[in-house]
């Protein structure tokens, strides 16, 4: 990065900054808005500090993952409300190139208050979480090396001198509390010598991060797609695995920890094909559900399939309950809630043109499809997509900027919903937003 987009980084910062601690409506003029902001002396301060570093053969290394993405972060570490800065370089000709640096306010500067160093080519990802319970936050990096190894380490940022709490090779983690004690432990994903999937269980024993169990997972450590942290139906707190294998179907292990030890609540495949969802909670109930895949019955043998979603929950024994069915269409960006009613009676055929794509649902009995849908979903994307919008007989369920969705109940669809349950029943599906995992 250029030092003037890194300036334009700070002067950003400090006036947000400075609008966030007014408690004040701003109205500026037009003079005001193209006036550059002074920078308080501290800035002022940690950006000659940074300068001097770029100019010493550093250059900017923000983490490629995670939900920290930026060279310069700033974040109180010790909880005094005072922001420390943490600064992501790489000098590529040191024996340990990655250079992390921990600055910290003292008066109207930013003084160094430690430097975090490895070797490896790159930062894959930083947090920053309490492990230790002391109200501090640790410094948990991994990094990547030259043959896409990555290593995992946590510093404890209570001296001028680090203190390492854990290192370790890794695949993916999580910091979450697993055991319900109110405490941050880590779970770190690796993989075993024959490419299994391990989960290791560490957390404070009052001196240090301790290895207290691991669990086998069902599925390669290449597998891993997403860990989640959620909650069985009895409040437990669970952590949600999900791998996808080498043929397209879905791998969901569900564990939690008791007395330091790894415990399995569920484990292996859930799914026959994987549609890109992952355990989340769709009703608002507070409790984590599983997506579990099932075909509606097919109306060609040679055409498209196509599948609802099962939306179950988990209790501790592993017992699994559904409590929604729906089906999830991304390609329109839609979905619809199914009723119990229509299990194993209905199917769908979806077809697609210049101006859009429309979604036909059929009774399906003895094995026979209707001649004539009972329910048709259209989305329309066309340039006239306002003018289908207003044929008579069809249903408004939603206007986008680009998109139109409307509908319409044909023969015999007072037997499987009316118009309010339609609406009810129909959703947009809004993009999930993954910065990566760490």
């Amino acid at each position: 990065m250029r030092r003037n987009s890194k300036k334009a980084v700070l002067l950003t910062l400090c006036f947000a900054l400075a609008l966030s601690v007014s408690g004040c409506k701003f109205y500026p003029s037009e003079e005001t808005l193209y006036r550059l902001p002074k920078l308080p002396t501290e800035y002022e301060s940690l950006e000659t500090r940074i300068d001097a570093l770029l100019s010493g053969g550093a250059e900017y290394a923000a983490p490629t993952s995670g939900s920290n993405l930026q060279s310069v972060q700033m974040v109180d570490l010790d909880g005094d409300g005072q922001e420390e800065a943490v600064a992501c370089f790489r000098k590529a000709n040191d024996e340990k190139p990655v250079k992390i640096y921990v600055f910290r306010a003292m008066g109207d500067s930013y003084e160094q208050m430690c430097l975090l160093e490895g070797t490896a080519s790159s930062i894959y990802s930083i947090n920053y979480t309490d492990l230790d319970g002391d109200g501090r936050r640790e410094i948990i990096v991994g990094l990547r090396g030259n043959l896409d190894m990555q290593y995992l380490t946590a510093y404890s940022i209570t001296a001028d001198e680090p203190q390492v709490l854990l290192s370790t090779g890794y695949y993916r983690y999580a910091a979450r509390d697993v055991d319900g004690d109110g405490k941050q432990e880590l779970i770190v994903i690796r993989s075993d010598d024959e490419n299994l999937a391990l989960a290791d269980y560490y957390a404070w024993n009052g001196e240090q991060m301790q290895l207290y169990s691991s669990l086998r997972l069902s599925m390669a450590a290449t597998e891993l797609r997403r860990m989640s942290a959620g909650t069985l139906s009895g409040g437990e707190n669970a952590l949600f695995v999900t791998g996808v294998s080498e043929d397209n179907r879905v791998i969901t292990d569900i564990f939690t920890a008791h007395d330091g030890t790894l415990q399995s609540v569920a484990r292996g495949g859930t799914g026959e094909y994987f549609l890109d969802l992952y355990p989340s909670d769709v009703n608002d109930d507070g409790v984590t559900e599983v997506p579990i895949l099932a075909a509606f019955p097919q109306m060609d043998e040679k055409g498209t399939a196509h599948y609802y979603v099962c939306w179950e929950q988990y209790d501790a024994l592993g017992r699994a309950s559904i409590v929604r069915r729906s089906y999830e269409n991304p390609q329109d960006g839609w979905s619809l809630a199914l009723p119990n009613s229509w299990v194993n009676r209905i199917t769908l055929v979806r077809s697609g043109n210049a101006e859009g794509s429309e979604v036909s649902f059929y009774e399906w009995r003895n094995g026979i499809a209707d001649a004539r849908p009972f329910l048709t979903i259209y989305t329309y994307t066309g340039e006239r997509r306002n003018d289908s919008a207003l044929q008579k007989g069809k249903i408004l369920l939603s206007r986008q900027i680009d998109v139109v969705y409307m509908a319409a109940l044909l023969d015999n669809a007072d037997r499987f919903l009316t118009e309010s349950a339609l609406h009810e029943s129909f959703r947009l599906i809004t993009p999930e937003w993954i910065t990566g995992e760490n």
